[in-house]
């Protein structure tokens, strides 16, 4: 068993900077902490400005506060065992916990794991403090004190696909480890290895899982966020919602009080009928197209793509180089905490000219970084740097859980303004390939001549001219 990081090793005591919280048309109001009993309260995050509501109903945040960074991984928890539900982000393999919804810096600060695991967070020991824990492939490490230090407790459940939950799902004062698989959620009542004592299914493909007490009669039970609809359910079956309300936008991150974000991380198997060939069109007849981006030489241009996206609460689907994931961190972590994230080699060689070990060398070493990086399995996206590739490079990809994903049409937005591109090129192609399950490549980066980022500049008018022809937008992964 590998050990956590930070073993042996003294608190961290760094602070963290936060931002002054904005309202973002939400309301702000003074902190309502939370009681004892109270039943868990709706959360949603929008960069790094959180917004609590006090109630189980459509309206406006009642506390907001701006804590952590884009691209940490947040959370709430009772950290000080005080009865109160505060916030916790995860930066890398670093948690820092504030005390109070407010905005400030962390009142607790240690290293748990390593960049790359899936944080969790629980009342492991039933002491009614909320503690770490960390889901390394299917091998759960969960600590009963908020200080660096090794597991206390070491289990296995689930596969690596799986999504993990935590909740008290017997209502038994304990947390213990769920996965959620497709829709179907699976819930254990102690924290040992072992199978599910509960199963149910709740919610569709594409959902985002909650977890929470939700009215308030000590067990948790799920929930899911649709769009900016939450539909909660107050008992471990299948079943309809029994509370459904508006909270928040459709891009906005949902969670709760009690729990840490749960999302997608990846790591899927390869689909048999995605072996041996590429793919440069969705399976569907649906009007339909995967906007996906490249990264591979800097960052030019990623600020104007995420802020289209998130404008018009569009997915995307990004192939990172490992180099560029190391060289961009930020970016990386900000990427992988709302989009599905695939392999691009680690540093974009031509794979044809390489022998069998390079080849896989390049892909392992990709994999790891953008595991660490984006806190992202990028398994089984990967995409072919130049687009080159033969019959026994596409075996390796096979061979490592990969499909190779290309594209339809190629907005040559990279060729920049010197190439003899423009924006209205960029859209000019996209759309004179329009099909069902256009994949569409662009890129994040400038052009290194000209300092041009066309994808970028196009992308509002692209989304705009499409929605406009009845089309919707999809990720890869969706047809996986």
């Amino acid at each position: 068993m590998r050990t956590h990081r930070g073993v042996g090793a003294v608190l961290l005591t760094m602070a963290l900077a936060l931002p002054t919280a904005l309202g973002v048309g939400l309301g702000t109001a003074p902190e309502a902490a939370a009681k004892v009993g109270d039943p868990t309260r709706p959360l949603i995050v929008r960069g790094s400005t959180w917004y609590l509501r006090d109630s189980l109903t459509t309206g406006t945040a009642t506390t907001t506060f701006g804590y952590g960074a884009p691209g940490d991984l947040p959370m709430s928890g009772d950290w000080d065992g005080n009865g109160s539900s505060t916030p916790g982000v995860v930066r890398g393999g670093i948690w820092y916990l504030r005390n109070s919804n407010t905005s400030g810096v962390a009142d607790t600060t240690f290293g748990y794991g390593d960049p790359g695991d899936v944080p969790v967070a629980g009342d492991w020991d039933g002491n009614g403090t909320t503690t770490p824990g960390i889901v390394r492939g299917t091998t759960w490490y969960l600590r009963n004190s908020n200080t660096t230090g090794v597991a206390d407790t070491v289990l296995s459940y689930g596969d690596p696909g799986d999504v993990p939950v935590t909740g008290d799902w017997d209502g038994n004062g304990t947390t213990t480890p769920g996965i959620v698989r497709g829709t179907t959620w699976y819930l254990r009542n102690s924290n040992t290895s072992g199978v599910a004592n509960v199963s149910l299914n709740y919610g569709n493909p594409g959902d985002r899982p909650v977890v929470g007490d939700w009215d308030g009669n000590g067990s948790s039970t799920p929930g899911i966020v649709r769009g900016s609809t939450w539909y909660l359910r107050n008992s471990n079956a299948s079943g309809v919602a029994d509370v459904s309300f508006g909270f928040g936008d459709t891009c906005d991150l949902g969670l709760s009080t009690a729990s840490t974000l749960i999302r997608d991380r990846g790591g899927r198997p390869l689909p048999a009928s995605f072996a041996g060939r590429h793919l440069t069109v969705l399976p569907t007849g649906a009007n339909v197209v995967a906007l996906t981006f490249d990264a591979g030489a800097n960052a030019a241009g990623l600020p104007k793509i995420l802020g289209a996206l998130q404008n018009s609460c569009v997915p995307a689907t990004f192939f990172l180089t490992g180099a560029w994931t190391e060289n961009f961190p930020q970016d990386a972590r900000v990427v992988g905490l709302r989009y599905p994230t695939g392999n691009h080699s680690f540093s974009h060689p031509d794979l044809t000219t390489l022998g069998d070990a390079a080849v896989r060398d390049q892909i392992l070493h990709a994999q790891a970084a953008i595991q660490a990086g984006a806190t992202y399995d990028a398994r089984p996206l990967f995409r072919f740097p130049f687009g080159a590739a033969d019959a026994r490079t596409l075996g390796i990809v096979n061979s490592l859980g990969y499909a190779s994903v290309n594209w339809t049409v190629d907005t040559l937005g990279w060729q920049g303004t010197s190439g003899g591109q423009s924006v209205s090129t960029v859209v000019s192609r996209v759309l004179a390939n329009l099909r069902p399950g256009e994949i569409v490549l662009m890129h994040v980066g400038s052009h290194p001549n000209d300092g041009s980022t066309l994808d970028a500049d196009a992308l509002p008018t692209v989304i705009a001219e499409l929605t406009a022809r009845g089309y919707s937008f999809v990720t890869v992964p969706q047809f996986m």
